[in-house]
């Protein structure tokens, strides 16, 4: 996986308590129990943390998904 997904896997089992095991580029982030307001606090971890502003986390975004949003906008060296 990507370096990106490693940060975003850190951040939530650090951060969210989210099972490690949980923890997958194919898991619904509604589905590891992240509610509206841990949504924008991940958004604002992903700033924080890889310089891209991700304005598409959803509920039904997954891990893998986001992860290929910020490493897409981190390539191009966006804030999208």
């Amino acid at each position: 996986m990507s370096e990106t997904y490693e940060i975003l896997r850190d951040c939530l089992v650090t951060e969210f308590d989210v099972p490690p095991g949980l923890v997958r580029p194919e898991a619904v982030l509604s589905g590891l129990d992240l509610d509206s307001l841990a949504l924008v606090e991940l958004s604002l971890m992903v700033e924080e943390r890889l310089g891209v502003t991700v304005t598409d986390i959803g509920p039904d975004r997954t891990l893998g998904e986001l992860a290929a949003l910020a490493d897409a906008d981190r390539a191009a060296g966006a804030v999208s």
